[in-house]
């Protein structure tokens, strides 16, 4: 059930989407069968096939850049842990919970596009980190999480006051949902040390949504806010000079400017 708010189309009273979006079903799809075929060629190819998906998927900074795998920046965000379901699992439900409504409310092509072009930039997040940190550069990395944040920090600014439901019972705001589930996945990168998690992709993936929703990447988009800072300022400066004066009545000393 949604609150006062925005709106947001397809919410139930247990804050969920059930009726998924076509974008969405079709993008579930795919990652099911990319895992499914990981499964085989995982387990059925042995440690050849293991090699084959993460030296020619997965996104490393040696192989995309020295070796000519540029596809990497696009093939990484398809793959999730062929060994484990809980990895896709996770990801998935974001997918669901959060892209269906941001479908309804931006359009199937905009939602994809943004879901691809996010997926890209946090993979360039990955490449830079990997720059900056050389230790970096031969570890594999794989999973849709960096798109995924963009769609939780684009749920927030569009939904941020809309009331979800968990379960059914617990009332909370989609800003504060969002938080939790941000603070969730840093938390858990954290814990992780970095081993299992990138980092690089929740923050790369966080920040792209924020450029992506806000319009930030736009040069003219930041000197406006920067002219209305200032603007601001000077308003707050002006507004302390200011004096209330009696218009019936001259003050003492005459007008005061």
């Amino acid at each position: 059930m949604i609150g006062k708010g925005n709106s947001a189309q397809g919410f139930d009273r247990f804050g969920l989407q059930f009726k998924l979006t076509r974008a969405v079903k079709w993008l579930l799809i795919i990652h099911g069968l990319v895992w499914i075929a990981e499964l085989f060629i995982g387990h059925m190819g042995g440690k050849a096939g293991e090699e084959f998906l993460v030296n020619n998927l997965s996104i490393s900074f040696d192989r995309c850049l020295f070796e000519g795998q540029i596809w990497q920046l696009f093939s990484y965000m398809w793959l999730h842990d062929p060994y484990g379901i809980s990895h896709i699992l996770w990801n998935m439900l974001i997918l669901w919970m959060f892209g269906s409504p941001l479908e309804g409310f931006w359009g199937a092509r905009r939602f994809v596009k943004f879901y691809l072009l996010t997926g890209l930039m946090a993979g360039l997040s990955i490449l830079l980190v990997a720059l900056v940190f050389p230790d970096q550069r031969v570890i594999p990395t794989m999973g849709a999480s960096g798109a995924l944040y963009a769609l939780l920090v684009a749920f927030g600014f569009n939904f941020p006051n809309n009331l979800i439901y968990l379960f059914g019972i617990f009332p909370i705001k989609g800003k504060h949902l969002v938080m939790i589930f941000v603070g969730l996945g840093v938390a858990q990168s954290v814990t992780l040390g970095g081993t299992n998690v990138s980092i690089a992709a929740h923050f790369g993936g966080m920040f792209a949504g924020f450029l992506l929703v806000t319009g930030a990447w736009r040069p003219a988009k930041v000197f406006g806010w920067i002219r209305l800072l200032v603007m601001r300022r000077r308003y707050k400066k002006l507004k302390k000079n200011l004096r209330v004066v009696d218009s019936d009545k001259e003050p003492p000393g005459g007008w005061v400017n």
